[in-house]
């Protein structure tokens, strides 16, 4: 008894630390909410940075603070924000509404042609999760098919061929998602271009030719860091140089 009493005693003492953070975010998250309604947006951006300064996101946090960043005017603020709540949940109608809104008041703005309808059908599909949703339903169709193949090596039935081969194709379908998915996170580095305007050169260096300049707001890929330089890619593939203080990468 006494045995499984310190037991207890020690895992709510080390969940402590836990608690106390948790408790101090919800605090700082309702604080935040709290100023945005009464118009203090400063303050709420405030209070929700310093939540993500504490390394705990979410898709409501981002969304609530690119809401806060837009209503103060900062729309680099608010598109990064936006970004960021639909990598964390890409089904997130809100986060996508504001973000439609807010990329109309940025500069360079690209408006590319329609895909073709398979192709947003597709897209449409692989956005629907994040990456690590991806993997956990690839997981489940896995063991669902390792069952599937265990149960028809037991028994008879002709259904449950049929169905395995119905379940293969299932799961090599889901895979590719997945895979996709994947690679796409990982392989691309974006970022919202957080300067009123800045220069893009041929070398990271301010002594290279300039090559042409990019404004607040615009989402950009990252191809390459050098010191207190990156490298982006635009949509048109135009490519440059600029300094690392003038970009804010998407969480």
């Amino acid at each position: 008894m006494v045995t499984g009493l310190k037991k207890i005693l020690i895992i709510l003492f080390l969940s402590m630390p836990l608690l106390a953070v948790e408790v101090e975010t919800s605090i700082m998250y309702e604080n935040g909410m709290d100023a945005y309604r009464k118009g203090q947006y400063d303050l709420a951006i405030q209070e929700f940075e310093s939540i993500i300064s504490n390394n705990w996101n979410s898709p409501e946090l981002y969304y609530n603070l690119g809401n806060a960043f837009y209503r103060s005017g900062n729309i680099a603020g608010a598109v990064w924000a936006y970004e960021s709540s639909l990598k964390l949940s890409p089904t997130h109608e809100d986060a996508k509404y504001n973000l439609k809104l807010t990329n109309l008041k940025v500069i360079d703005r690209m408006d590319l042609p329609a895909p073709p309808f398979y192709l947003q059908w597709y897209l449409s599909i692989k956005e629907r999760y994040t990456p690590s949703k991806w993997l956990n339903i690839s997981l489940f169709i896995l063991l669902l098919f390792a069952l599937l193949m265990s149960a028809s090596r037991i028994t008879s039935f002709p259904v449950l061929r049929k169905l395995q081969g119905f379940m293969m194709t299932i799961l090599f379908m889901i895979l590719f998602l997945t895979l996709h998915s994947l690679w796409t996170q990982n392989y691309y580095d974006l970022g919202i271009i957080y300067s009123p305007q800045v220069e893009a050169r041929s070398e990271p260096n301010q002594f290279s030719t300039r090559l042409f300049d990019v404004h607040e707001g615009l989402k950009v890929s990252i191809n390459q860091k050098a010191d207190e330089w990156v490298k982006i890619e635009l949509l048109d593939g135009k490519t440059g140089w600029i300094e690392n203080g003038n970009i804010r990468f998407i969480n």
